[in-house]
C-alpha cells in the first residue's frame, strides 16, 4: 500500500517530523505541498502534516483540505501538526478538520514544536521540540 504524506512548514519541524515520519511507514512518498502539486489519486492512503499559528492549521494544507474534502473521505487517513502548545491540540483540529474527516481518521496527532524565533539553529539538534515517540506510535498505529 502506497503512502503520500503531504505537508506544510514555515519553521522546518513538519518536515523534520515528515522526514522521521516516512522512515518508519513502508513505501512512503513525502509531498511538500508549498512547492509540488499531489496527485492523491495514485494513493490509498493519505498523511497530512502542518504547522500551527494563532490556532490555525498552514494555508496550503486548509486549502488542500477544502478542495480535496471528499476524496480525503475515500483515503485511509491520518492528520498531525507541530505545534508548541500541546493542551491546544484537541481544539486546533476541531477548529481546522472538518468533522466528518476527523471521525474517519486512523490518527490524529500533535508531534510537538517551537516558537518560530526559537527554531533550531542549522548544525544543531533538528528535533529539538519535537516528540519522536509520538511519531513512532503514530506509524504504528497507521501501518495497522
Amino acid at each position: 500500500m502506497a503512502v503520500l504524506a503531504i505537508y506544510a512548514t514555515k519553521t522546518g519541524a513538519t518536515e523534520q517530523c515528515i522526514k522521521v515520519l516516512a522512515e518508519e511507514i513502508s513505501n512512503c512518498t513525502i509531498c511538500d505541498i508549498q512547492t509540488e502539486k499531489p496527485a492523491i489519486e495514485h494513493f490509498d492512503s493519505l498523511i497530512l502534516g502542518a504547522g500551527v499559528r494563532d490556532g490555525k492549521i498552514y494555508k496550503p494544507i486548509r486549502d488542500f483540505i477544502k478542495k480535496n474534502h471528499q476524496q480525503l473521505l475515500e483515503k485511509k487517513m491520518g492528520y498531525f501538526i507541530c505545534n508548541e502548545k500541546p493542551k491546544e491540540t484537541e481544539e486546533i483540529f476541531e477548529r481546522n478538520i472538518p468533522a466528518d474527516l476527523r471521525e474517519t481518521a486512523v490518527c490524529m496527532e500533535s508531534f510537538g514544536g517551537y516558537k518560530a524565533y526559537a527554531a533550531p539553529k542549522e548544525g544543531t539538534d533538528q528535533l529539538k521540540g519535537i516528540f519522536v515517540d509520538k511519531i513512532k506510535a503514530f506509524s504504528e498505529k497507521f501501518n495497522s
